[in-house]
C-alpha cells in the first residue's frame, strides 16, 4: 500500500553522484522486506525461471519493462529508475522467492487459483523456450536426429522440402519424448541430458498437436489419431 507521491528536493539515501534538484517520492506503508533476497542475475542460473522471463520480454518487451536479452540470457535495463513488473513477471518473481502467492495476491482468492496449472497458451509457449532452449545448447543431436529420420514427421510423414522446394531442405522440428515442460524444475538446475531414442522428429503442426493436452500425447497415439482420420 502507499500513499500519493510527493516532490521532495533532498538527496535519497546513497544515490552516488547525484545532481537531480528534485524527484518524486512515494512513501511506502506496511512494508515488511523479504526473507530472501533475488539478484536479478540469478535468474539466468535457472533454465526455468530465465524461460520464463523471455517468453514474456523476446518477442514484444512490455513498456518500461526491468529486464532487456543479453544474448541467451537477460540483465537489468539500464536508465529506468522506474521499472513495471508485469503480472507474468510478478508470478516469475514469487517462484523464485519461494514466496507463496497467496500471501501477495490478496484475500478471497478461491482455491484453485493458488495451484500450478497454468493457460495452455502459458503452457506452450514455455514449452517452446525450454526445447528451444535446450536444443540450442545442444545441436548435435538435434541435426542428427532429424537426418537420421531424412526430415520427415514421424506421426503424418510431411517433409518440408517435398512442399516447399529449397525454401524447405533440412527443415523439422524435434520433440522431446518426455517433454521438457513437464519434467521437474529440479532437472533443470542439474545436467540434462538426452538421446537419439528419447527425441521424435515432427513437423510443426504436429509438435503443436502432441502438446495440446497436459501430459503431453505421445508419438504413437498422435499417429494413431492421424491414420484414423485419412
Amino acid at each position: 500500500m502507499h500513499h500519493p507521491c510527493q516532490e521532495v528536493t533532498l538527496a535519497p539515501p546513497s544515490p552516488g553522484r547525484w545532481v537531480a534538484p528534485a524527484y518524486y517520492r512515494v512513501d511506502l506503508t506496511q512494508y515488511q522486506p523479504l526473507p530472501t533476497r533475488l539478484n536479478p542475475e540469478d535468474l539466468n542460473k535457472h533454465p526455468d525461471y530465465l524461460a520464463r522471463v523471455r517468453q514474456e520480454l523476446v518477442p514484444n518487451r512490455p513498456p518500461r519493462y526491468p529486464f532487456s536479452s543479453y544474448g541467451p540470457l537477460i540483465r537489468v535495463t539500464q536508465g529506468q529508475y522506474l521499472t513495471r513488473c508485469t503480472a507474468h513477471l510478478y508470478q516469475v518473481l514469487q517462484d523464485a522467492l519461494g514466496v507463496e502467492r497467496t500471501a501477495l495476491d490478496g484475500p478471497s482468492l478461491p482455491a484453485t487459483t493458488t495451484t500450478t496449472r497454468r493457460p495452455t497458451e502459458y503452457q506452450e509457449g514455455q514449452r517452446k523456450l525450454r526445447e528451444a532452449y535446450f536444443f540450442t545448447r545442444n545441436p548435435r543431436l538435434a541435426a542428427e536426429a532429424k537426418r537420421l529420420h531424412h526430415y520427415t514427421c514421424e506421426v503424418c510423414g510431411f517433409n518440408f522440402e517435398q512442399h516447399y522446394g529449397a525454401l524447405g531442405q533440412d527443415f523439422a522440428e524435434c520433440h522431446h519424448k518426455n517433454p521438457l515442460a513437464e519434467r521437474p524444475e529440479e532437472l533443470w538446475a542439474q545436467g540434462l541430458t538426452t538421446s537419439l531414442d528419447e527425441v521424435a522428429v515432427v513437423c510443426a503442426n504436429c509438435h503443436r498437436m502432441l502438446h495440446r493436452q497436459r501430459p503431453a500425447l505421445s508419438v504413437e497415439a498422435l499417429r494413431a489419431q492421424w491414420l484414423a482420420t485419412y
